[in-house]
């Protein structure tokens, strides 16, 4: 078995919280997080777009900068980036040689290991600083092992609540879990239950923090289309201006923003007639994406094509989704923990244009056949989309 092939074979232990197993990984590792500049990112949607805008900025400004992000669209190296370019295969398979036997003494999940391995490879590489996206929570997420420099926290809103619990209380304690003992934290504008939350735990470890109430960004062009992104890139620079040590001119801002490419988010892969692939895949997320999408005016009928990860609850949005898509096609991604197809089908037996295409290639092309010279067509629900929407546009998400 190659090295890759392993890493996934271990995702089948699935999602187990806690940091004493990435503690005692990273031990055998000698401890790569130790001294590494890091900025961790937190919160719920839009952590991937605030993590590679920043990451953009830095490279603009001349640093040489690490990237981890999840999940993947394809390959896992493209969760591992060293100025936009994703780990080699060779580097993958030296770090699963040396600590394989690591790996399997702690039982080390997928998630586990793919974040030593990121902290491993930043630090054998001496990036001069690495942006590292919170998986899932932040009080007992693998990621919160980092000694920051900053912690960001996104939009916190309502996802994994099978396992970061039902109410937004209890879903903003566990991304609270990632402000550190003296390390100012920036967050977004949050619903006051979140705001509360965040307060009271910045205040007992003594953090600064700060939230994004009413500023908006200065009229930069961004390469990520949608007013959610531009939220996302005011708090990626309102970060950066928090950062001691880094000298960022403001045409490394310009061009970090002008230039960005972060695949999968409001990404339009066809004009003309318009086909879009977005990989919202909860209620606000979604919300955001039918927000962008209505600005489009897009004239003729439109067809979505979705799969969901299984226990997603996306129920109050159905007739919002069913009002703007004529046609709606239901499919099924390989994957851990996908969503069945006739369950995400029973969401939307009120559409009289429904259907289940099993494959998501062949959805994709259905959809593609459906498609009117004035329509539009979406491509949505779940990172898992991507294998199918890199084949059939000939696409290739491994370089930025």
């Amino acid at each position: 078995m190659d090295s890759i092939q392993y890493l996934l074979s271990i995702e089948t232990r699935g999602i187990k919280l806690g940091i004493q197993r990435t503690r005692e990984l990273m031990a055998a590792c000698d401890n790569p997080q130790s001294g590494l500049p890091v900025i961790q990112v937190a919160g719920t949607n839009g952590k991937g777009s605030v993590s590679a805008i920043i990451s953009n900025i830095l490279i603009n400004a001349g640093y040489k900068t690490g990237l981890f992000t999840s999940p993947h669209l394809v390959n896992v190296n493209e969760r591992i980036r060293i100025n936009g370019v994703p780990i080699s295969n060779k580097e993958i398979d030296l770090f699963i040689k040396s600590y394989k036997t690591d790996i399997e003494k702690y039982e080390a999940t997928f998630f586990e290991t793919i974040t030593a391995l990121a902290f491993y490879y930043f630090k054998k590489e001496d990036v001069d600083i690495a942006i590292m996206e919170t998986g899932l929570g932040g009080r007992l997420d693998s990621v919160s092992i980092c000694e920051p420099l900053a912690t960001i926290i996104t939009p916190i809103s309502y996802d994994h609540m099978e396992i970061l619990g039902e109410t937004l209380t209890e879903i903003a304690f566990e991304k609270a879990g990632a402000i550190k003992k003296d390390v100012v934290c920036i967050s977004a504008k949050q619903n006051s239950a979140a705001t509360k939350v965040l307060t009271e735990k910045a205040d007992k470890v003594k953090a600064p923090i700060h939230f994004l109430n009413g500023e908006s960004l200065p009229n930069y062009d961004i390469n990520i289309p949608g007013v959610t992104q531009r939220e996302n890139a005011l708090l990626a620079v309102s970060a950066l201006s928090h950062i001691n040590g880094f000298i960022i001119p403001e045409e490394a801002v310009v061009k970090g923003l002008q230039t960005v490419q972060w695949f999968g988010r409001n990404h339009i892969l066809r004009k003309n007639p318009l086909v879009i692939f977005d990989v919202a895949h909860n209620l606000e997320s979604l919300r955001c994406f039918l927000e962008y999408y209505d600005s489009l005016k897009i004239y003729g009928d439109s067809v979505l094509v979705i799969a969901l990860q299984a226990r997603k609850r996306i129920q109050p949005i159905i007739p919002r989704l069913q009002s703007v898509f004529q046609y709606i096609i239901c499919t099924e991604t390989n994957g851990r923990n996908p969503m069945a197809v006739e369950t995400l089908m029973a969401h939307f037996v009120d559409s009289p244009n429904a259907d289940i295409i099993q494959n998501p290639e062949n959805a994709i092309r259905s959809g593609l056949e459906r498609l009117s010279p004035t329509g539009g067509m979406a491509i949505v629900g779940t990172h898992c989309l991507g294998p199918a929407v890199s084949a059939i546009f000939k696409l290739s998400f491994d370089r930025f």
